[in-house]
């Protein structure tokens, strides 16, 4: 920084009148970039392109005790034709200082580089991301840990993060297609190879406890983070549910669910989040619905449903102390409660 600052401040003096002079400058390093980059290029037959990997120095200068007695030096030496009697003028302490090389360190650290898939979760006490409570683990483990456990070492990285296209709660399954995740690893030592990565897919799927699994582990660019972000805004997800009534399930109640299409309803955030989401109005769409009987069991069923991203499918089962209208006990006319929750498809382009 001085250099360049003392370079340009020897061409103000010298080509002041000069209009180039007076234009945008760019830096010395730009500049010798710019002149050696096509040099480099023809030299060692390779292409440029900008690097995942950064390298920091770091130096400390000398004391300020010492760069005085450095000063004093340099104009003893233009008083003095003898450099001997120069070097004279100051103590021996401040002479060994000014001469004490530079501390260098160095930081060498790779940028976050990404890895995309499918997970499914196959039970209902696997949280998506570690859930700790008062130093207290809810659930048996988490989607994060185990994703996120097994291919951290195949990189050799510092640490990870996990991102996931939508969440579930602990008690609902994640099955059908699977949920899009990428998981983005903080200064990778290695770039693992599609081998290691069948094999991380491997080591998953095979676990002997068969919690969570995993499909079309790869690699990707930085990029994926907007167009899952994009995906996710868009995406259409189907679940089925078992449900609850207070009353026998008829043959009409086949008809007026499964004619409700592209249904429009309003929900309010759920009594069972506010303490953590603001109270708003969220309208919502649910585009199909279809009913399956379940023999020997009237008051049961199978609902089949595709719906708009975000939309609370519980508080539409049960109504949710009439904050989500309508919800499927409204249609149906009676007491309504959901027994269990799958997602069996999340419709979204993969990263």
């Amino acid at each position: 920084m001085e250099n360049e600052r003392a370079l340009l401040s020897y061409l103000k003096g010298k080509y002041s009148t000069e209009v180039w002079l007076q234009r945008d400058k760019i830096s010395v390093k730009d500049a010798l970039k710019v002149l050696l980059l096509d040099q480099l290029k023809a030299s060692l037959g390779a292409e440029s392109d900008s690097s995942s990997f950064h390298i920091r120095l770091t130096y400390t200068k000398a004391s300020d005790e010492a760069q005085g007695a450095s000063e004093t030096t340099h104009e003893s030496k233009r008083r003095k034709t003898d450099a001997e009697n120069g070097s004279n003028c100051i103590s021996e302490n401040s002479f060994e200082k000014v001469y004490e090389p530079c501390i260098f360190s160095v930081h060498c650290n790779r940028m976050p580089i990404f890895f995309s898939g499918r997970y499914f979760k196959y039970s209902r006490n696997v949280s998506q991301s570690r859930w700790i409570i008062d130093d207290e683990r809810m659930g048996e483990a988490s989607v994060e840990e185990i994703l996120g456990g097994n291919i951290l070492p195949a990189c050799l990285g510092d640490s990870y993060k996990f991102h996931a296209a939508g969440r579930e709660d602990i008690d609902v399954r994640m099955l059908g297609s699977g949920r899009p995740f990428l998981i983005e690893v903080q200064n990778s030592r290695q770039l693992p190879s599609e081998q290691s990565l069948k094999e991380v897919e491997e080591k998953i799927n095979k676990s002997e406890k068969k919690l969570v699994g995993v499909k079309d582990l790869k690699c990707i660019g930085s990029q994926c983070w907007a167009m899952m972000r994009e995906g996710e805004a868009e995406k259409q997800k189907q679940y089925v549910a078992l449900v609850w009534i207070s009353r026998p399930l008829e043959e009409k109640d086949f008809n007026s669910i499964s004619c409700l299409k592209e249904l429009k309803i309003l929900q309010k955030t759920p009594v069972r989040v506010l303490h953590r989401r603001s109270p708003l109005d969220r309208e919502k769409i649910i585009h199909w619905m279809k009913v399956e009987k379940i023999k020997g069991h009237s008051h049961y069923f199978l609902l089949h449903l595709c719906t708009q991203a975000g939309t609370y499918i519980k508080e539409f089962v049960h109504g949710d102390l009439g904050r989500t209208t309508p919800s499927m006990g409204s249609i149906l006319g009676c007491r309504a409660e959901i027994i269990q929750l799958d997602v069996t498809d999340v419709k979204m382009g993969d990263p």
